[in-house]
């Protein structure tokens, strides 16, 4: 089971390799055989390289050894993260799908260097497209989305990012609040020229899920009002689908170019580098979400402690029918027939843990515009613990935590910020009142004391109140 955030932090910031890897593929069983991957089409397929990482325990004759090895395949290093991508040897094509990448695998794995092999996979979007006609937005008073926003509409600062398929950014309901990105794929930010344009669907739908523009008088509403989109694609073809290393150092390259919060709604959960890449966007500052899967699939052989692994309840907070659950899922939110944006400038009513994923991502980061001051690891214990628990009390092996509540992780975030002291010395005091009506003389948006978006007498009584209380 997923210990609370901040111990993870301290106790297991190296890679989640439990006992149960014996009998996870890539890995060697009890009896010394080499367990296999296996392909599923049309959610995990072979792409021909593979993602490996030098054990972090080794000595240095072995570190030395093992990267001699990788040097000789030609791999290339992500140094940040350190992990390499190489090609698979051998006669791809000859045999069952599958075979060379295991040879190859298995060869590496025996050297004892190497924490892990994975094929490279191409992974797939998880959404279970729905009838476009069906229209109510039933999850948003599900997880008290309008208590939430007579508290905050969100901060404006913050950077959602989602690793997908691209985005239409001239959607009515998403325009103006979409800030370049990056195509993973050819390796191209939107500055120099990269594209993101969405060649699927899935991405749009995915990025209005959590941020759409709302209160406009115009299609659907988001769970953050005034969040900015990053969109990082990763698609390869009109398919949807994407190579796992593309899934994954897009998630870093959004991190790394001010995204808060990056979330990815792709087949691929199940496989070690995933939680390589939380555990560095964990030591940076930031927060990574992964869908659980649309398989029904208890879960329980693996649990990465530096990613939120999100599943998805129906109506009435049953699970719904598709989401997997158990060990390795943190959290639930809602993913069935959730309205969003689509790439056609309408709107789709879609299901799938695709869907609940945006949602979770929505919900942390209203818990990170009541009280910017949060740490990464502090946000993510509010959004577990104002959870509505769906089993057993806390975190359980089936529910994780629970189903969201963004109303209850805005008001526990607001619980613990001390609004009054303005300019930040420990003290509540007369200056605080004069440095916030100085800020908001001026219109500064840090005097948007109640995150609606505008500066205004509604933030002077916000303020005022708070100091009266003391805090």
């Amino acid at each position: 089971m997923k210990k609370s955030a901040i111990i993870a932090c301290i106790a297991g910031l190296a890679s989640a390799a439990m006992a149960s890897d014996v009998t996870r593929p890539g890995h060697f069983d009890d009896n010394g055989g080499y367990v296999p991957f296996v392909q599923e089409v049309g959610s995990l397929e072979f792409s021909g390289s593979m993602i490996v990482r030098v054990r972090q325990d080794l000595d240095d004759a072995g570190d030395a050894a093992a990267r001699a090895l990788m040097n000789d395949h030609s791999a290339r290093h992500n140094a940040k993260v350190d992990y390499y991508i190489v090609d698979v040897p051998g006669n791809r094509g000859i045999g069952e799908p599958g075979d060379a990448e295991n040879a190859f695998g298995e060869s590496l794995m025996a050297t004892e260097l190497f924490e892990y092999a994975v094929p490279n996979w191409v992974c797939y979007p998880l959404e279970v497209p729905n009838d476009p006609e069906y229209g109510n937005q039933w999850h948003h008073p599900q997880i008290n989305s309008p208590e939430a926003w007579d508290m905050t509409h969100g901060d404006g600062s913050v950077i959602l990012a989602f690793t997908d398929t691209g985005i239409y950014k001239n959607h009515s309901d998403l325009a103006g609040k979409i800030v370049n990105g990056y195509d993973a794929y050819n390796n191209i930010s939107e500055d120099d020229g990269g594209s993101v344009d969405d060649i699927h669907g899935h991405g749009t739908h995915v990025a209005g899920c959590a941020a759409a523009i709302t209160n406009n008088n115009n299609g659907v509403a988001g769970v953050n009002w005034n969040a900015q989109i990053m969109m990082i694609r990763v698609a390869i073809n009109s398919g949807g689908g994407a190579y796992y290393e593309d899934l994954i150092e897009g998630a870093q390259w959004a991190i790394e170019n001010g995204a808060s919060i990056v979330s990815a709604s792709y087949s691929g959960i199940d496989y070690e580098p995933i939680q390589t890449m939380g555990e560095y966007i964990h030591s940076i500052g930031g927060i990574y979400m992964y869908a659980a899967n649309n398989s029904n699939q208890n879960h329980s052989s693996f649990d990465w402690q530096d990613v939120i692994v999100v599943g998805a309840t129906s109506y009435g907070d049953d699970k719904a029918g598709f989401s997997s659950y158990g060990e390795a899922v943190d959290i639930f939110a809602p993913g069935v027939d959730i309205g969003s944006t689509t790439r056609d400038g309408g709107y789709g009513w879609w299901s799938g843990t695709s869907m609940a994923t945006p949602v979770a991502n929505g919900v942390a980061s209203m818990i990170w515009a009541a009280n910017p001051n949060l740490t990464n690891l502090e946000v993510e214990q509010i959004l577990f613990e104002t959870c509505e628990d769906l089993g057993s009390a806390g975190n359980d092996s089936y529910w994780g935590w629970g189903r969201v509540d963004v109303a209850a992780g805005v008001a526990a975030a607001f619980d613990t910020a001390c609004l009054a002291d303005w300019n930040g010395d420990g003290s509540v005091n007369t200056q605080d009142v004069l440095a916030f009506l100085n800020a908001w003389t001026a219109g500064d948006s840090t005097a948007d004391v109640n995150n609606d978006g505008s500066v205004n007498t509604q933030d002077v009584l916000a303020f005022l109140n708070a100091w009266t209380a003391g805090c």
